[in-house]
């Protein structure tokens, strides 16, 4: 990832845009490089920019985010998307880590924190807003495919450096982190990332680590996503 993070930001709300964009603008690592406020925008936006991170309004124009989140993983595969609701609208949370998203932010809760957020994800991490991660797990379990899994006897499956890494993403590390625990490269992490992936049929990092209580490699109480963790300015260097 190069030094500057590239950030697409769609919102239809002034307010919600003027403060995200003031949250951002205070660190010279982050540049807005495109302002949507419609789904058509983001959409082809996206795919010109390819950011590294797209913050999107889960409603734009009054329709359902979720198969806006699909297009863009499509138009933008590299993009870590930011999902940014009201705090009614969280019953869509399980399904929008299904479609891929990185981050769910509620309005208020979290927006203060929104460049530590931002930072967090661009380094591998992900952050699901705290008053709603016992039903971001209760969701992505119970609408993710486990039952087809065959890991009675996952010490076949799974090499031990892949079961710490499985753990410490529970545990809410990013790539970097790990890296550094491991003392390898991020590319080395990223490509036991992507061999993960494969072997636990999910498609991100938030799914391998319900995938990770389902089949007990960590417990409900160790599982530690981004609203956990010590959010200070030591976050961003």
């Amino acid at each position: 990832m190069n030094d500057t993070i590239t950030i697409l930001l769609a919102s239809r709300h002034d307010e919600d845009r003027d403060f995200i964009i003031a949250a951002l603008s205070e660190k010279t690592e982050f540049t807005i490089a495109g302002i949507e406020k419609d789904e058509t925008g983001v959409i082809i936006r996206a795919e010109r920019l390819q950011p590294d991170i797209v913050i999107l309004d889960l409603h734009l124009n009054d329709e359902n985010g979720l198969e806006l989140v699909r297009i863009i993983r499509r138009r933008s595969p590299a993009a870590a998307i930011i999902l940014v609701c009201g705090c009614s609208e969280n019953n869509y949370t399980g399904h929008a880590f299904k479609a891929g998203i990185s981050g769910f932010i509620l309005k208020g809760s979290d927006m203060d924190k929104m460049a530590l957020i931002v930072k967090l994800i661009s380094t591998g991490g992900y952050y699901l807003s705290g008053s709603v991660i016992i039903k971001i797990i209760n969701a992505l379990i119970n609408i993710t495919d486990f039952q087809d899994q065959n890991m009675e006897d996952d010490t076949d499956v799974f090499s031990p450096i892949e079961r710490g890494i499985i753990e410490k993403i529970a545990a809410g590390l990013t790539d970097d982190e790990i890296a550094r625990h491991y003392n390898y490269s991020s590319r080395t992490i990223k490509n036991h990332l992507t061999i993960l992936k494969r072997k636990t049929r999910q498609e991100n990092r938030v799914q391998i680590a319900v995938f990770s209580i389902v089949y007990g490699f960590v417990s409900a109480e160790q599982l530690n996503i981004g609203n956990n963790r010590q959010f200070t300015d030591d976050i961003i260097q």
